[in-house]
């Protein structure tokens, strides 16, 4: 992994931990710790995590266990923030990969949205 290098989804990521400490009680009621691992040119370049037990988030390993483990490329973690890739067709076309509880990734969609132009 190449830390400290800035990728375009660095913003997402904020966007996402803006909305988490604006409305914690809605982030809590998820109820579980989401591992992001987004790549650039096939490899993982950074790794973020959504603890929405605890109402973080932040860059780095996961501390404790991830219940669920997304891999997404950083220009198709922009893509998705903005609403010009669907989740669901990220999945189908192998541009998202998901271990873990699949399930969960899919109450994570109200926290994802962002206004932001990036």
């Amino acid at each position: 992994m190449t830390s400290g290098k800035s990728l375009q989804s660095d913003a997402v990521f904020a966007g996402i931990k803006e909305r988490i400490a604006e409305n914690e009680a809605k982030a809590k009621s998820i109820n579980a710790v989401y591992l992001y691992k987004i790549t650039d040119s096939g490899k993982v370049a950074k790794e973020w995590v959504l603890d929405c037990k605890a109402g973080k988030v932040y860059e780095g390993p996961v501390q404790g266990k991830a219940d669920t483990t997304m891999t997404i490329s950083d220009a198709d973690m922009v893509d998705l923030a903005l609403g010009k890739l669907q989740p669901q067709t990220a999945f189908m076309k192998g541009k998202l990969k998901i271990t873990g509880n699949i399930m969960l990734a899919q109450k994570l969609a109200p926290l994802l949205k962002t206004e932001a132009k990036l």
